[in-house]
């Protein structure tokens, strides 16, 4: 691990504030032993148990079903441990500095996140930040600091005592102590209270200066030093699980608040991992499930579905104003948020089957988004910020996640739609196949096509490419069956003057339309499974390995058990074996 040294304002007080520019990984930590064997569900087992695909937490060979869930996956094999250093994605980095300084903090720009298999939680494992990097940090905690520590009622509610002068030492020490344990995740050391103090004692000592603005500073240089930026999560050797390396309490109390709260995290779970009652998995689960009761734990629902579904491509979508006129910035954003309060809503108020979503007619919709699909608006002031609960009527084509506009829109071009793309998504994201990337110099769409030609008829010609057609054959007779819905998400009939045909076809089963695609979906056997894989992808940041297959076919043959509750999936998934030991990676 390499960090570099950068001076900041105050580094001639004394005080030397490091950057952000770990390199992520921190190499391979071989256990010292073999361990023992341990039935499922027994944290004490090592990854060559016989434990029952029943159990979750156990870490056996069992299968979902007759056919292994991470051989549906395809899971590529793996090497040694390897320990990660985890750098906050911009969404983490937002929730920990406002759980920090207040909801009300600003937080100014940081770099992107790099998306790696998908999710910038697995890219944060692999990256550091740029020199310009580290003045994004440094401005945007600036800022943040700023508001929080310009007026004392804020501080105070931030601070658990507040020093009324340069000299009390005693307090000072306390609130910097208690504000850093949370900030890094750990108890800071004597010796980096003592710097944290004398900074801040430095800058209050200065003219004009006061111990508030002090104490400003030195939260300050917390929140742009990497033991913030940087989750450390290295699992030393567990004498107790025969040498494994298993995180401690302190690692386990940052690997949780990271995975459910997409933050730091807070007292309570820190004074459990300080009382030792994070080592086992019943500890854990009495803590996951305090933490899952939480508010804090929508917006963590909210990245992954981010992520799964593609904002980022929403994001990036543009629209043709000449051909969709109604298409703006605001109902692009509308459509990504009733995407989260679709997902959200059935995870964690409805407690339900995630599936359900793929054929559900049920949606939230605001003003703007309800007259774009000629739905009822919410009611003045019937949830309070503008968005309510609506139904498609019976016969509306529109149904399920594929119909929602997020995805529609996203997988789609500037002026018009793309099978294709559309179907790269379902193939990838949703049923965890691997579609090559195009080769070079792939030939364009048929100009020789006549000009009526349908899309799907061009790519039919398109297809009879030898360097196309193996992968569009992936992707094409899926993406077909939202063909009734233009690039900006809206009902249409025709495509170019002609009927269209929504025909296709899902690992061999055909289907018409977009409800026949949500149920071949919902119905295809490596749905649930690929979706466990993707959660915890996502709570490992990191890429599955074959390491990983006994894990995964616990937790998909949990996740049918428990009829495709994702909440039920985060408890099992955070008690895991898996979660709460150095798994193999890539």
């Amino acid at each position: 691990m390499a960090i570099r040294t950068r001076k900041h304002a105050w580094a001639t007080l004394g005080v030397v504030v490091f950057s952000a520019a770990c390199t992520g990984q921190v190499g391979s930590r071989t256990p010292t032993g073999t361990g023992t064997t341990g039935a499922a569900g027994s944290s004490a087992g090592p990854g060559t148990g016989t434990g029952s695909a029943g159990s979750a937490t156990g870490t056996g060979t069992g299968t979902a079903g007759a056919t292994a869930a991470s051989s549906l996956v395809g899971l590529p094999g793996g090497d040694e441990p390897t320990a990660h250093l985890h750098k906050l994605t911009a969404s983490e980095f937002a929730n920990s500095v406002q759980d920090l300084l207040g909801a009300a903090a600003p937080v100014g720009m940081v770099e992107p996140d790099d998306v790696v298999a998908g999710f910038a939680s697995v890219g944060a494992a692999t990256v550091a930040v740029s020199p310009a990097g580290v003045g994004l940090y440094e401005g945007a905690t600036g800022t943040a600091t700023d508001y929080t520590f310009s007026d004392p009622t804020r501080a105070a509610a931030v601070l658990s005592c507040v020093p009324t002068s340069a000299t009390d030492t005693a307090c000072a020490s306390k609130a910097l102590a208690a504000f850093g344990r949370r900030a890094f995740r750990r108890p800071l050391t004597d010796a980096e209270t003592m710097r944290f103090v004398t900074l801040a004692q430095t800058v209050a000592a200065k003219a004009g200066g006061t111990i508030l603005a002090g104490v400003r500073h030195a939260v300050w240089a917390m929140l742009q030093s990497p033991s913030f930026l940087y989750r450390v999560e290295l699992g030393p050797p567990s004498a107790a699980d025969g040498g494994r390396l298993k995180y401690d309490g302190f690692e386990m109390a940052s690997r949780l608040a990271g995975a459910l709260w997409g933050s730091v995290p807070d007292d309570t779970l820190l004074d459990a991992a300080a009382a030792g009652k994070l080592a086992t998995a019943a500890d854990v689960r009495a803590q996951a499930t305090r933490m899952l009761a939480d508010p804090r734990v929508h917006r963590s629902m909210v990245a992954f579905v981010d992520d799964l579904f593609g904002k980022l491509e929403l994001q990036q979508a543009t629209k043709d104003p000449a051909i969709f006129p109604g298409w703006t910035p605001t109902l692009r954003d509308a459509m990504q948020e009733e995407l989260e309060r679709r997902i959200d809503d059935v995870v964690f108020t409805q407690k339900g089957d995630f599936l359900s979503l793929y054929e559900s007619k049920t949606t939230f919709v605001n003003a703007e988004l309800a007259k774009y699909y000629g739905v009822p608006a919410p009611a003045a002031g019937s949830v309070g910020d503008g968005w309510g609960a609506a139904t498609f009527p019976a016969d509306s084509p529109r149904v399920g996640l594929l119909g929602s506009g997020a995805v529609l829109a996203a997988y789609a071009l500037p002026q018009r739609t793309s099978p294709t793309a559309r179907g790269k998504f379902v193939a990838t994201a949703l049923l965890c196949k691997s579609v090559p990337d195009p080769p070079p110099g792939v030939p364009p769409l048929p100009a020789m096509a006549d000009a009526s030609s349908t899309l799907r008829q061009k790519l039919e010609m398109h297809r009879m490419a030898a360097s196309c057609s193996a992968c569009h054959q992936l992707m094409d007779p899926i993406g077909f069956g939202m063909e009734t819905f233009d690039g900006a998400g809206q009902y249409r009939t025709q495509d170019n003057g002609h009927p269209i045909d929504a025909t296709g076809t899902l690992d061999g089963k055909s289907f018409d339309g977009l409800a026949a695609l949500e149920a071949a979906v919902h119905d295809d056997a490596v749905t649930a499974p690929c979706l466990v894989s993707k959660v915890l992808t996502f709570a490992q940041g990191r890429k599955l390995s074959g390491h990983d297959a006994p894990a995964l076919d616990a937790l998909a043959a949990a996740f049918a058990k428990n009829g495709n509750r994702v909440d039920q999936l985060m408890l099992d998934l955070v008690t895991s074996d898996a979660f709460r030991f150095v798994t193999p990676d890539m």
